[in-house]
């Protein structure tokens, strides 16, 4: 296994953006935390894709790239980047801050989506480049999820330290083989006769592991939730985080791809509702939500702010879309629990039903 130091490459056709943004990052990483490579492309590199092979190697924990490079090289486009990235299994993230457009907001599951302004885009970056490398280490020093066979999920839920929810897990990682085709023949070669070192090993479950974790299950609401999952959780909106987050102070989820947000473990957040709740005798409610909120009302000795829903009053909840970022309920005529938009693991979202039915037919669901 590879001891050396960490590295990040950062690639843009606008040397004084790139010198920036390499400042930018050199106030949040420390030295010796990582290598900050840049790389600004021109047409003396030779072909685009030996120049970037020669930029990269097993230590490369990250890639960060501008979409529209053809400033300085004819033809080259960040998504060339994004798929060599992708064949080697190397986190990569793109931006583009000329046409905003070019890039939808949404990534796919295995590609990172940079914030493109200033105040967002390091931090941005930091967090991914610590999360990736988290899970790296927490491999690495697990030898054992290398020597023993188990499920993709079965390492991750043993890396958070939650074996326990191995099957939640396990939910989120059903399609996966559809997301990349690059990785589908990864996985495809290590079955195969030609044993993988444990190095290959590492790369790639770091891989997919950090991306099924950011881009799924802290994305979709299951066993983990944001500060306004949780809010929607107690049936109001995320005005009131501030007011319900301390409660729940217990219940953080302190791993990868943490830094810089709320998060919270669910079933670490029922147990602590289970004990707020504990002298409410045998009131009955509708839904669980309903009883979530009474307790916290309770708590607060006031009432909830309701959230934004003329169906409810804004007084239900549970559940959060996370495409019209809002809390939604079970109700029929509120939301759809749509497994095609959303992973079956994220028991907790579900798709607003007006949003749904919107869109739905355009496509093709």
């Amino acid at each position: 296994m590879c001891n050396a130091k960490a590295s990040l490459l950062l690639i843009d056709d606008n040397e004084p953006n790139l010198a920036a943004l390499r400042q930018r990052l050199v106030a949040l990483l420390h030295p010796e935390e990582a290598d900050l490579h840049t790389w600004v492309p021109t047409e003396n590199d030779g072909p685009p894709a030996e120049a970037f092979e020669a930029r990269v190697d097993e230590n490369t924990a990250l890639v960060i790239t501008d979409y529209d490079l053809t400033t300085s090289v004819r033809g080259l486009f960040g998504l060339s980047i994004v798929g060599w990235c992708q064949k080697k299994s190397i986190p990569v993230g793109d931006f583009s801050r000329g046409n905003v457009t070019a890039l939808p907001k949404e990534p796919n599951l295995f590609e990172l989506r940079v914030p493109t302004d200033d105040e967002h885009d390091a931090a941005f970056i930091a967090t991914m480049f610590r999360g990736f490398r988290a899970i790296r280490q927490g491999i690495e020093h697990s030898p054992a999820l290398l020597t023993e066979r188990r499920s993709l999920a079965a390492v991750l839920a043993s890396l958070l330290g939650r074996p326990r929810l191995e099957s939640q897990f396990a939910a989120y990682m059903s399609r996966l083989g559809a997301a990349n085709s690059a990785l589908l023949q990864r996985l495809r070669d290590f079955a195969g006769d030609e044993e993988p070192n444990d190095a290959d090993k590492i790369r790639l479950l770091t891989y997919v592991l950090g991306h099924v974790l950011f881009n799924a299950v802290l994305k979709y609401p299951g066993p983990i939730l944001s500060r306004k999952a949780l809010c929607a959780y107690v049936a109001t909106g995320p005005e009131e985080g501030p007011a319900i987050e301390p409660y729940f102070a217990d219940a953080r989820y302190l791993g990868p791809f943490s830094e810089g947000q709320s998060l919270f473990w669910k079933e670490e957040v029922d147990s602590i509702l289970d004990r707020l709740g504990a002298d409410l005798g045998e009131a009955q409610f509708e839904s669980f939500a309903d009883l979530n909120r009474h307790i916290m009302e309770t708590v607060l000795g006031r009432q909830l702010l309701r959230h934004q829903c003329d169906r409810c009053g804004g007084v239900k909840g549970g559940f959060w879309c996370p495409f019209t970022l809002r809390p939604v309920c079970e109700r029929s005529d509120c939301s759809v629990p749509s497994s095609s938009w959303i992973p079956t693991g994220a028991q907790l979202s579900r798709v607003e039903k007006d949003f749904y039915d919107e869109w739905a037919p355009l496509l093709g669901l």
